[in-house]
Order: structure tokens, then sequence, then C-alpha cells
């Protein structure tokens, strides 16, 4: 609940003061700047703008935003996360909250333009992100707003601020978020924040338009933000004046927003989820959720996720086996069926121990976050001989591995990679490369300007996975890899059944844009 205009420690877990400023009594309005939680449920930070709100009796005006001058903007991120603006367009007015989605068509529209929504707002609002460029706006907010700024953290199942240090492993992760799970649960936020709500938080049109004109701000029309979202070769038409990366096209097949991950999400759990045990390693029929790139933009919660799951299996807490919660055992607490304990596993232990090593380590892209024994057993093989490839050549797929090359132009035509492979193409890009340091540059530049999940705190876990962080030493001790887990083509061609995937994702395969929706 608001907690007074003078307050800046706030008892609230997924709430944090970034700045020492006060709330502007004086303000017109409560400003909430999306930059990743980007929906309507489930939203913390939005629940949390709409109680000041009403708290302090102003209107609420939600921006979403999409910079293009960060390092890898494309056609492919713009299009993606256009698309969830249309659907966010429709949510929020049928809500009656004023929303504005917000794109910077040159590299400049946007230069100081939440500094000056700030001199006139109460408070403003921006989500809780620990990487990439939603961390820096946070940032930057908080230095160059003259009002109070509050980060609200919708992540995931657990507060990162209910941890005091960054997990090593996931069966330290996985230890406290057992420990933590029922307080958790209480931080929630609602499906629908505007439910209770009776008064009308919808600011007024005519300042609306006082307010653009005033502070000359660029907002672009919802024709070309139509366009956009219509991708192929009307989007493409439509972001070409854009300095964006232009080579990364849209994908047909993989539609942003809300509606579209709600469907996913629909599908997965009614029809894949029981087999999602045996079947999430099956490439040719992966029984996976698919879901990261819509939870990495915000269009869906991972609450709402693991929420449809608790209501499928009728689970409340009682179900869950006291004895053996707080032992970091993977599965066999919760109350469910196995496959549903897996799953769980994987969306809030993995995924949400990357938020939590990402909020506490600033260097968690970079090689300097690899425990020290895989620091020193990467070194001691520096001098090994090494089959070597170009940059340009792991990027285009062309090496001789068939198995890694049919990974990489999945990944290159649908921004999207198979779990299982995604560990092995880590891998060989390590054994490819003149150096560890090298390995990690490379597979980070290819995830993160092709993977529509990409620069995430669960894809950098991902990829620094490859090089020992949050593993173990194993052996026997090999070329290269010294005492980080290997893992090769070979076996992964007697593990998997691949025949039908290195046909789909094979040189001469249609593209995506080529295979009727």
């Amino acid at each position: 609940m608001y907690t007074g205009p003078d307050v800046i420690d706030i008892d609230l877990p997924r709430v944090r003061a970034v700045n020492k400023h006060n709330l502007n009594q004086q303000g017109d309005y409560v400003l909430y700047w999306m930059t990743s939680a980007r929906r309507y449920h489930y939203n913390a930070a939005l629940e949390r703008a709409i109680d000041l709100a009403k708290g302090l009796s102003k209107p609420l005006l939600v921006i979403e935003c999409i910079s293009i001058r960060h390092q890898f903007s494309s056609e492919r991120i713009l299009t993606f996360v256009v698309q969830g603006m249309v659907d966010n367009n429709i949510i929020f007015r049928e809500n009656k909250l004023t929303y504005m989605p917000w794109i910077e068509n040159h590299k400049e529209s946007g230069d100081g333009m939440l500094r000056k929504l700030s001199e006139r707002a109460a408070v403003v609002i921006v989500d809780d992100y620990p990487t990439y460029v939603p961390r820096w706006v946070m940032e930057r907010a908080g230095k160059s707003c003259k009002v109070r700024v509050e980060a609200v953290d919708s992540n995931g199942i657990i507060p990162m601020r209910f941890a005091d240090k960054a997990h090593t492993t996931a069966y330290s992760f996985r230890k406290h978020m057992q420990r933590n799970l029922l307080d958790a649960l209480t931080t929630i936020p609602s499906e629908d924040p505007m439910k209770e709500i009776d008064e009308n938080l919808e600011m007024n049109n005519e300042y609306l338009s006082k307010l653009i004109s005033d502070l000359d701000l660029e907002f672009p029309p919802l024709e070309w933000i139509w366009r956009v979202a219509e991708g192929g070769i009307i989007g493409k038409k439509a972001m070409e004046p854009l300095e964006i990366d232009h080579q990364v096209e849209s994908v047909s097949i993989m539609r942003g927003g809300f509606y579209e991950a709600l469907s996913r999400m629909e599908k997965f759990i009614g029809n894949k989820l029981d087999r999602y045990t045996e079947g999430r390693n099956d490439p040719d029929n992966p029984a996976v959720s698919g879901l990261s790139p819509w939870l990495h933009f915000g269009h869906i919660s991972s609450f709402r996720i693991v929420k449809s799951i608790f209501d499928k299996e009728n689970w409340n807490y009682d179900n869950t086996c006291f004895e053996d919660m707080g032992k970091g055992s993977r599965t066999g607490w919760w109350g469910l069926s196995e496959s549903s304990e897996n799953f769980l596993d994987q969306i809030i232990t993995w995924r949400e121990l990357g938020f939590n090593f990402a909020h506490f380590r600033r260097d968690h892209n970079t090689l300097d976050s690899i425990p020290n024994w895989a620091k020193k057993t990467l070194n001691e093989h520096l001098g090994d001989e090494r089959t070597r490839y170009s940059f340009d050549e792991i990027e285009s797929a062309n090496t001789q591995d068939e198995v890694w090359n049919a990974a990489q132009r999945q990944l290159l035509r649908t921004g999207h990679m198979h779990n299982y492979l995604r560990m092995l193409w880590g891998k060989r890009i390590l054994e490819w490369s003149p150096n560890p340091e090298t390995a990690a540059d490379w597979m980070i530049r290819i995830n993160d300007r092709w993977a529509l999940d990409g620069r995430d705190p669960n894809s950098y876990t991902g990829i620094f996975w490859v090089l020992g962080r949050h593993d173990r030493a194993w052996g026997p001790e090999r070329p290269i890899f010294g005492k980080v887990r290997y893992m090769s083509s070979a076996n992964t061609k007697k593990k998997l059944k691949l025949d039908n995937y290195l046909i789909r994702w094979a040189e001469d395969s249609p593209h995506p844009r080529q295979i009727p929706r």
C-alpha cells in the first residue's frame, strides 16, 4: 500500500527507492516508465503505480518505451516488442488507464524525455531489471530525475531482495527458494490491478496533448506502429529509415505480445506439460513451453505460468512435503506430478538464479563471474591444440559440424534454439575459439544479436554455465575444457533423435518466412 509522501525506506519486498528524493505532492501525475515488465497483468510495477496514483488522487501515465540506440537493436527485436505494444494499447484502454507506446525514431529523440516528464510527476516508477538497457535506464533515472524514483521487481516468484548474496549453484538457490516460498507467494501481484479500483486514474486528453506539446515530445503515430507490428514486407518498409540492424529480420512464426504468449502457454500446459520430463530434450518434438522470448520481454509473467500449473493440479501450500523443504531437492517436495515439478524447477530455480546472480554481480556477463576452479583449469589448457573457426564462420553456421550448424541456423532464422542444443552450441564455441575470453565474447555477441531471449539474466546464465558457472569440476580432464563439463556433437547424436531436426534446419531447408502460418 501507499506509504506516504516522505517515506524513502519502503518496506515492500519488490519495491526500492533508487534515489533519495521525496514524492512531489504538487506533481500532476504518477509516471510509470515501462521497460521490461511489458504487460498489464501480474505486473508489480504497475500495481505499485496504481496504488500511488490512488493514494495521491492523481492520474497515472504509463509509457512503454523501446530504445534503438543499444548495440543489438534490430528489426527482430523491434517487431516483437511493437507487437506487444499493440496488444497493450488494447488492454490498457479496456481498463481505463492512459497508456502511450514510444519508440525512438532516431538515436537522439529520447534524450531527456524521462527527465522532462519527471519534472511534472509526483513519483516515477521503473522496472527493476538487473541487466542490459533496463538496468541502465533504472540507474540513469535515479540520477537524472529530481523526484523519487522507485524500482519495482516483477521478474520472478522470489523477489530479488529476499536474498542477501549471489548464489553460485542451483542447489544453493533452490534451498533459498524453498525456505522463502511461502512469504514469496504473498508478494505476487494481482492478475488485474484495476479490479478493485473505483477511482478514475485516466489522464485528461486535453492535458496530455498540452503536456506533449509543452515538452516537445516525439511519439510515433499509431498507424506506423501497426505497420511495424504487421511484420513481413510491410513492417520492413516501415522500419527502413531507422538506424537498427536490418540484417536481423523479424520472424513471422514468432509473434510478440500477450495474446500470443497466453495461447502458447495454454497449449503447453494442456498438451505438453505431462510429457515434459521425457520430452523436453527431444528436438524433433520438444515438450517445452518455448516461452522464453515472451518472458524476456515481459509479455507474460512467470507468475501466470506457475499459477496455471498450480490450478491444473489443484495445488496449495499444504500439498508440500514440509520435511523436504529447504533441503534443496529438485523434485519430490511440491506434491505435484514429476513433469510439473521438473518444469517448475526450470522456471523458478534456474531462471531466477540468473536474476539473483545479476542483481548482486555487475560482472555477471563477463568471464570474471566464473568460479576460480574453472578459471584455473581453463587457463591451464590455453595452449592446447584447437580446431579454429573465425567469428564470421561461426555466426553464419559455416562449420564442419552438422548438428551445431543446424542449431545455429535455427537461431538465425527464428531467434530461438532448442534448449539442450543451446548447451552444446556453447561448448563447441569454446572448443573453436582461441581462448575462453573470446568464446564468451562470441557467444554473447551472437546470442544477444540473434536470440529473442538474449540480453537476459537467464541467457547469460546459460552462456557462462558453458564455462563452469553454477557447475562443478568434472572428470576426466580433457584438452581445452580441463575439468569444465564436456559435451560433443557425436555424443549428442547418440543421445537424441535428430533426424528430422537436421532436415528441418539444413542449409537448403525453407526459411520460416516461406512456411505458411
